[in-house]
């Protein structure tokens, strides 16, 4: 009868963590412990598996595992059951209460002229290899709690609405924010960068031809450039005007634009801001109501 050991003649840490745990017959128990009498080194693999046996004595009892990590451990057990094992006609189960396992199973016998791979021997208790079930298990925990924790990235990023936006659907700034207080800066500012008309002036009653003087050839008059208004926002206005600027933005956290026309009491050196609320411009039924109008000294 042959013993597991090695070349040396020691057994080998599954033998010794066997004798610790009361699994050898009583003749190999015998055996191996008059070699652990006379091998110091065996002697304290043993002495070490025993405590760590009188450690995990201490430990409390198994605790129930949470309902919902067990289904989402089963789901996906049952699926890598169905992709990987087409061919098997075994299903595993994983219980929701922790058990102890027995450690006995049945050998399983060896071809002849193979080296020896597990380490039963004559007098052992033979079992079977867990170590894959645990890697499943593990795994298919760590992919639950990754996916927990991606779920939760997303649903956060989903309700993170992001900055304002304008009328125009771009991204507000300070400049395109209107207030009542600042109101008439924006203005100037606008006026300051809308664009003049590089022609003379008109005459009155001239329809845009006049000679010019000492020259019989006529002189053609640019027309005044045109600002773009959404239409709505200007029937909401209510005015013929042209518009000397416009701007959008928002107020008070809706859409707006910032509309500037000639003075409405015919003042050529004053304007009128119309804040107006554009959004008419992405829902036409909406009423373009004017939220705010000054007057203003025309720069």
């Amino acid at each position: 009868m042959t013993s597991t050991t090695d070349t040396a003649g020691h057994p080998d840490v599954t033998e010794i963590s066997d004798l610790a745990e009361g699994l050898l017959t009583d003749t190999r128990a015998e055996e191996l412990r008059r070699h652990l009498d006379g091998c110091a080194s065996c002697a304290d693999v043993f002495a070490s598996l025993e405590e760590i046996q009188s450690l995990l004595g201490t430990l409390g009892g198994p605790q129930e595992m949470p309902g919902d990590i067990a289904d989402r451990i089963d789901a996906a057990l049952a699926a890598e059951s169905d992709t990987s094992r087409s061919g098997a006609t075994e299903t595993s189960h994983v219980s929701r209460e922790t058990s102890a396992v027995s450690r006995e199973t049945s050998a399983v016998d060896r071809p002849a002229g193979r080296a020896r791979t597990s380490s039963t021997g004559p007098g052992r208790k033979s079992r079977a290899p867990r170590g894959r079930r645990r890697i499943v298990l593990l795994g298919t925990a760590f992919t639950v709690a990754a996916l927990g924790v991606a779920s939760a990235v997303l649903v956060s990023l989903h309700d993170d609405k992001g900055p304002d936006t304008t009328a125009h659907g771009r991204p507000s700034t300070a400049a395109d924010t209107f207030s009542e207080g600042t109101l008439e800066k924006q203005v100037t500012g606008l006026l300051t960068e809308a664009p003049k008309s590089s022609g003379p002036a008109r005459p009155p009653h001239s329809f845009g031809v006049e000679s010019d003087k000492g020259s019989d050839r006529p002189h053609v008059f640019k027309s005044e450039p045109t600002v773009s208004v959404p239409a709505c926002v200007r029937q909401g206005i209510n005015s013929t005007e042209s518009p000397l600027a416009a701007k959008a933005g928002t107020y008070d956290g809706k859409d707006a634009y910032l509309v500037v026309l000639p003075d409405a009491e015919g003042n050529p050196a004053r304007v009128t801001a119309y804040l107006v609320d554009a959004t008419c411009v992405h829902h036409p039924s909406a009423p373009a109501e004017v939220l705010l109008d000054h007057s203003y000294p025309r720069s």
